[in-house]
């Protein structure tokens, strides 16, 4: 058995690799891009926006979502590469602490990890949807001057904090290398999870086909959304207490485990060798999870602006 996971792990680490050897050269390519980017004034949040488009796999692009939308600016070969760093450091955990031990510790990071960066996001998210009124009345301001929309946003953007800064420098940019402005916010709201990026982008359209006055849709958008964000501040107060309430119910089953693990390893190793066992082991597993997620959907419910 050992000699089979050593076996599997080398196949493991010789097709990373080859992946990394083969993607080497399209990194090069990337760089370049990145560079040309650079020399016209813009960065590379607008390229990797505009390589979402590229990607085909609809597992890997909902992954890139999920990645984007902490703030981080990574091509999908990057994320790609990440993955299989981790497939491989999942193997190498199975050889050293056997399959029952490497396989939990595997699924205990990678839950931790998406749980972490499910928070970063929900955070971003958060202080974008806050600074969202500020920008849009910078953005109304500029509009009044005769400018277009366009032009408009990429203004307030300037003048807007972080993390709100950076995702309409990104659309503004993307929108002068030639992609119409309401695709583009229609995708950074697909990526971002914001409902109002697809009113504006709604509104967008409806202005350049129809005509029509986008400063009092903005101003209608401006007073929606201080007056959710008003009520979602109100429900998250008072629903607190069944919040923390569901966090312990979440920790509890998990720390219970670790705990008998730590103080008796047999335990958990014996009932993973009994057919039995290993069934209810799973299922037990199975069950964690759907409650884990049961009870995220309750808080989320609670603590989403949009």
């Amino acid at each position: 058995m050992a000699l089979v996971a050593v076996f599997v792990c080398a196949l493991a680490l010789a097709a990373l690799a080859i992946v990394l050897f083969i993607r080497a050269g399209r990194r090069e390519r990337e760089e370049e891009i990145l560079l040309r980017l650079r020399a016209m004034g813009g960065d590379e949040s607008a390229y990797v926006m505009r390589s979402a488009d590229q990607v085909r796999n609809p597992v890997l692009r909902a992954l890139c979502h999920f990645v984007w939308r902490t703030g981080a600016e990574l091509t999908p070969d990057t994320i790609v590469r990440i993955l299989l760093v981790l497939v491989a450091l999942g193997v190498v955990a199975v050889v050293v602490l056997g399959v029952f031990g490497g396989l939990s510790a595997t699924a205990f990071l990678l839950v931790f990890g998406w749980a972490w960066l499910n928070r970063q996001a929900a955070r971003r998210r958060a202080q974008i949807v806050e600074q969202l009124p500020a920008f849009l009345e910078g953005v109304i301001r500029v509009l009044g001057a005769g400018n277009t929309l366009d032009e408009a946003i990429s203004a307030a953007a300037r003048e807007s904090p972080d993390p709100i800064r950076p995702l309409f420098l990104s659309v503004g940019r993307q929108v002068r290398l030639g992609a119409p402005i309401e695709s583009v916010l229609m995708e950074a709201a697909e990526i971002h999870q914001l409902r109002d990026l697809k009113v504006i982008a709604l509104a967008a359209a409806i202005n350049r086909k129809y005509g029509g006055s986008l400063r009092n849709v903005l101003r209608s958008l401006i007073q929606a959304v201080r007056a959710r964000d008003m009520a979602a501040r109100e429900l998250r107060a008072l629903t607190a207490e069944t919040r923390f309430s569901a966090m312990v119910l979440s920790i509890i089953p998990v720390g219970l485990m670790l705990y008998i693990f730590a103080q008796n390893p047999d335990y958990y190793r014996t009932m993973w060798n009994d057919a039995v066992g290993r069934w209810l082991l799973i299922g037990s597993v199975i069950l964690q999870l759907v409650g884990v997620l049961v009870i995220y959907r309750m808080m989320r419910s609670t603590e989403d602006p949009t």
